[in-house]
């Protein structure tokens, strides 16, 4: 009895389609996600799937509240119905999914590219869910191309390079930060951020340098500092 109340319904047409919108959805996601799976990224297969799906429905839902009630009281200007606010909520908690894909190191920022095509996937859901199956499609494909075919242009591209510079040094009156800044200076080398630790017991002063290297520049240019330090105890780059 249920099912043929919904099969005899005006909106059965309404409902087939916003299935069809949700797995075109589905597929653009996956094929979005594959990319990822293949280069090990956390927001894999499954997660880029999901969000466009997620999305998707949420902008169906959004649109089927709009044919449903945008009518009521007609005139009375009681309820106003704007499908756009879903499109703006989800694109704003969408932030939170791609921060759980950032992550901190020592050498950079690591997992921006993943949180991205986590929001990009989010538009092209909407997208879907709008039935703009050809600008979503057209998207998909565009998104595909930076992570793939991008990927290795980006990859011979100059660019600097930062690393983390550790020196053990015998504790004196000398100031070795300042000299050893000045050395890096000397090398074009730009410090980031500095650290520094002194074992008064051992009499030894550790600086942690957060340097980034010049175009072209590799590890050596930094290994070679010792040879300016003849009373280096310890040198570590990584």
């Amino acid at each position: 009895m249920i099912a043929a109340t919904f099969l005899e319904s005006p909106l059965d047409t309404w409902y087939v389609d916003a299935m069809g919108r949700l797995l075109v959805a589905a597929a653009l996601g996956a094929l979005i996600g594959i990319e990822r799976e293949i280069h090990g990224r956390n927001a894999g297969f499954r997660t880029q799937l999901l969000v466009a799906l997620g999305s998707s429905l949420a902008m169906v839902v959004s649109l089927h509240f709009a044919r449903e009630f945008a009518g009521a009281n007609p005139g009375s200007g009681s309820l106003r119905v704007d499908p756009a606010r879903m499109a703006y909520g989800v694109m704003g908690g969408i932030g939170f999914l791609g921060a759980g894909v950032i992550m901190r190191q020592e050498t950079g920022v690591k997992g921006l590219t993943t949180a991205a095509s986590l929001w990009c996937t989010a538009a092209v859901g909407l997208a879907c869910g709008f039935g703009m199956y050809a600008v979503a499609v057209f998207a998909a494909l565009l998104v595909v191309f930076t992570l793939m075919v991008l990927h290795r242009l980006d990859r011979r591209i100059p660019s600097r390079t930062s690393k983390i510079l550790v020196l053990t040094l015998p504790a004196g009156d000398a100031d070795n930060v300042a000299r050893l800044q000045s050395l890096l200076e000397t090398r074009r080398v730009t410090i980031q951020d500095i650290d520094y630790a002194c074992d008064f017991q051992a009499n030894v002063e550790t600086i942690t340098f957060d340097v980034s290297l010049p175009l072209g520049a590799d590890d050596s240019q930094l290994r070679n500092i010792a040879e300016d330090i003849p009373e280096l105890i310890h040198l570590a780059v990584r």
